[in-house]
């Protein structure tokens, strides 16, 4: 946090697994989804940490850490440069709409310029009109693309020909 009670962007650090896993699970929440268990959003978040091309971001206030974002420094050949993937961006119910969300942006985008990026992607669900504006608000604009998910068995996965 930044003298005066403002709250500020830092990168995460082990300590801060339990709350990353509470706003995890706000997310998923959010989205219909089950919420991780506290062992896995551990070991993800250590694994995160060590990865050279992995960031974890959060923002800590006053009542701890209201905001997280993790993201991805990937070379891609589609585009011949660098890109900058957010699987993640959550801001705690009592601390939206004071701006965690936009230091949260801000941090990726200082990440991204230091890595020479051009473009930063997100996913924001189709019904979530209220995150779409927000990104909107920011310089990002939707696009024509279309999500798709496997959720199947890696193991046995369906024969596209039956």
């Amino acid at each position: 946090m930044l003298p005066g009670g403002r709250e500020a962007v830092r990168g995460a650090v082990a300590a801060d697994a339990e709350a990353v896993h509470g706003l995890a699970g706000e997310l998923a929440e959010a989205l219909g989804d089950k919420p991780p268990d506290l062992p896995a959003v551990r070991k993800r978040l250590l694994e995160l940490l060590d990865e050279p091309r992995a960031r974890v971001l959060v923002v800590e206030g006053e009542e701890g850490l209201v905001g997280a974002a993790t993201l991805w420094i990937k070379p891609d050949l589609a585009h011949g440069d660098v890109v900058i993937e957010v699987p993640m961006l959550v801001v705690a119910g009592e601390a939206r709409r004071r701006g965690v969300g936009k230091l949260l942006v801000d941090g990726i985008r200082e990440v991204a310029a230091s890595e020479g990026a051009t473009l930063v992607e997100l996913i924001a669900t189709s019904d979530n009109s209220v995150a779409r504006a927000f990104y909107r608000s920011l310089g990002f604009v939707e696009t024509d693309h279309v999500s798709l998910e496997f959720v199947g068995d890696m193991q046995d996965p369906p024969d596209p020909d039956e």
